[in-house]
């Protein structure tokens, strides 16, 4: 064994399981040998009836491989074994911390690192964005309408009426609002639509110009839907002369062409 396992952190049921795969692998009486203990006390590990000791644990994952070993001890068993949960339970945080840093140059990891606080820390979250958000102030300014006409991404606002629509909203309903979820609440539920687009693009200026992180304009975009658009069915009338002169064009196309079918 060339890995360092803290065996006093091992439950019964893993060192229960070592011994065994021991066994399995040495064979029974290899097995006494190698670990220095009789037929009656090996048959009591196994099924039982007294622990297994620290020091024959140690001797029995000296012929056991790592990737077994990982493959048997699991979930806390394997915290504490490597010395992050101690055997009183408390943690060594210096261990934890260098873990979490890795995250920095390993992207499954860090992906790994962002779902799970999200799924947990949610409510957490939430108030420590509120805490950045309260800093960001709506103003309606020159950088912003220059954003609208010539820097944004995918659709540019170039018609001036609806720029000039946008600004009304905007100083009615956001000049001089703080960033909060008090807003993004507001404008989500406000009757008219066309300030959730608005709210939007001014998200997008403020990403931009480097105001919020890409974690704050992400939580906005996701939050905040674009409005929606109603897709009616239109009925057209149909001119009867126009059908007989298509059906007459097709007929003659269809006279002249010649068709394969072998």
């Amino acid at each position: 064994m060339v890995w360092r396992v803290d065996v006093r952190g091992l439950s019964d049921d893993s060192r229960r399981a070592i011994l065994e795969r021991v066994k399995e692998k040495l064979g029974f009486n290899k097995t006494l040998e190698v670990l220095g203990i009789s037929k009656g006390s090996l048959h009591n590990h196994l099924h039982g009836v007294r622990r297994v000791p620290d020091d024959v644990v140690s001797r029995a994952l000296q012929y056991l491989e790592e990737w077994k070993f990982n493959e048997i001890v699991r979930g806390f068993d394997r915290l504490r074994a490597a010395g992050i949960v101690r055997a009183d339970g408390t943690v060594d945080y210096s261990l934890i911390l260098q873990a979490i840093a890795l995250a920095t140059r390993d992207g499954y990891l860090k992906q790994a690192l962002l779902r799970f606080t999200v799924e947990n820390f949610r409510e957490d979250l939430r108030r420590m964005l509120g805490i950045s958000l309260a800093h960001v102030v709506f103003r309606w300014e020159s950088g912003f309408e220059e954003f609208l006409r010539e820097r944004k991404k995918r659709r540019r606002v170039t018609d001036p009426e609806t720029i000039a629509y946008y600004r009304s909203l905007f100083e009615r309903y956001l000049e001089g609002r703080v960033l909060s979820e008090e807003l993004v609440n507001h404008v989500v539920s406000h009757s008219n639509k066309w300030l959730r687009n608005v709210f939007r693009h001014y998200v997008q200026y403020l990403y931009y110009m480097r105001r919020i992180s890409p974690e704050t304009y992400g939580w906005l975009m996701e939050i905040v839907p674009s409005r929606s658009y109603r897709v009616d069915v239109r009925s057209y009338p149909i001119d009867l002369n126009d059908v007989v002169r298509i059906l007459s064009t097709l007929r003659g196309s269809t006279s002249s062409t010649t068709w394969y079918t072998g």
